[in-house]
């Protein structure tokens, strides 16, 4: 075979091969333009990437529920990080007919299919996702951990009440994520936990819930942080490293550490406390007020 007849073959081997694929990129374009779902299933077994990529898209914006076997099957199965993504978004705009097949695949052993389950959960927004997602907050794999509290994030009101108390009860993990999620909703049902948080005997929960009370972007809160940052740190450093193994924020030590600050600072505390007008945070004004 002379080089000029190799050369022409290799030119109309990579033409042909340009036609298949300009050909089915146009099928997978009439398959969902005729909503064909059937065909657009057929066509996530395609051994082109970009094909399986606008079946996967297109399956999600039909929304139709008989594609969920197939994109959980892709979510967990792919070999490819950018095709799980672009299933788990199909099966978040499929909505709540995913919920329970996500719900399954949190418990997945590739942290990767975690975390997208996970976040595919909160697009959707479903309360049946609270629970199985708070308690992923103990996944450990720490990224996981991060895209969990994100997703709780999403979902929003329903979440609150369920991540404080996590955020006051939970293991270490727990109150971690609790703290970052509660930051993402900014309710102000969270603005008493996360004060009480700043006494927790781990610095990273520690360190989440004073990055979202300063989330809540109060200019009072911001003042007692400011107090506490000034006068509290060594003493309640000295609280958290004296602490009980176990004792968290909710406990009797925090209430005692409160009482021991000099009475002309806790005043100062007290007062900030007070000035974010917060009804909940009546307790922790009365440890201030040592009552």
């Amino acid at each position: 075979m002379s080089g000029k007849t190799g050369v022409k073959r290799i030119i109309h081997g990579v033409w042909r091969e340009i036609r298949n694929r300009v050909r089915s990129y146009s099928n997978v374009e009439d398959l969902r333009n005729e909503k064909d779902i059937p065909g657009l299933i057929k066509a996530l077994g395609h051994r082109d990437l970009e094909v399986l990529y606008m079946a996967v898209e297109a399956l999600g914006e039909l929304k139709d529920p008989s594609a969920i076997p197939p994109l959980i099957k892709i979510l967990s199965e792919d070999q490819y990080s950018a095709v799980r993504w672009k299933a788990a978004e199909a099966l978040a705009k499929i909505g709540n007919t995913s919920v329970e097949p996500l719900i399954v695949l949190l418990g997945h052993p590739d942290e990767d299919v975690r975390w997208k389950a996970a976040i595919a959960l909160g697009e959707i927004g479903e309360v049946r996702a609270i629970d199985p997602l708070i308690g992923l907050l103990r996944d450990e794999d720490r990224y996981v951990k991060g895209r969990v509290a994100v997703a709780l994030g999403m979902i929003g009101q329903p979440a609150v009440s369920p991540l404080i108390t996590a955020l006051s009860t939970g293991d270490g993990s727990l109150r971690w994520g609790a703290a970052i999620a509660l930051g993402r909703i900014r309710d102000p049902r969270a603005v008493a936990p996360l004060v009480q948080a700043l006494g927790d005997k781990y610095e990273n929960v520690r360190s989440e819930a004073l990055a979202s009370l300063k989330a809540m972007e109060n200019g009072n809160i911001d003042l007692f942080i400011q107090l506490l940052n000034e006068v509290g740190n060594e003493a309640l450093r000295d609280y958290i490293a004296n602490a009980p193994v176990g004792e968290g924020p909710d406990s009797p030590g925090f209430t005692d550490f409160l009482q021991s600050i000099d009475p002309d600072i806790r005043e100062r505390l007290r007062k900030a406390l007070t000035s974010i007008d917060n009804p909940d945070l009546g307790p922790l004004i009365n440890d201030l007020s040592g009552n």
